[in-house]
């Protein structure tokens, strides 16, 4: 289906139909921008930290620990 003919068959449903479509896809909408500014961010920042991480070996000193096995205490 194209936009076009969804544009027609939403203009053929009642207003309150119409309305319900236009909250919910406004609501995606946001919900998808939202979701798109948190990763860019998330990769500014990581590109941001990348050469203190790459230079600074206090900060990846617990790295070393990550191939050690992980028990919970209960």
């Amino acid at each position: 289906m194209t936009t076009h003919e969804i544009v027609s068959q939403a203009l053929r449903m009642p207003f309150l139909d119409r309305l319900w479509v236009i909250e919910h896809l406004l609501l995606s909408i946001r919900e998808e921008t939202a979701r798109q500014v948190q990763n860019l961010s998330l990769k500014e920042g990581a590109k941001a930290l990348l050469s203190d991480y790459v230079n600074n070996e206090e900060l990846t000193a617990f790295t070393s620990l990550d191939t050690e096995d992980f028990y919970e205490k209960k």
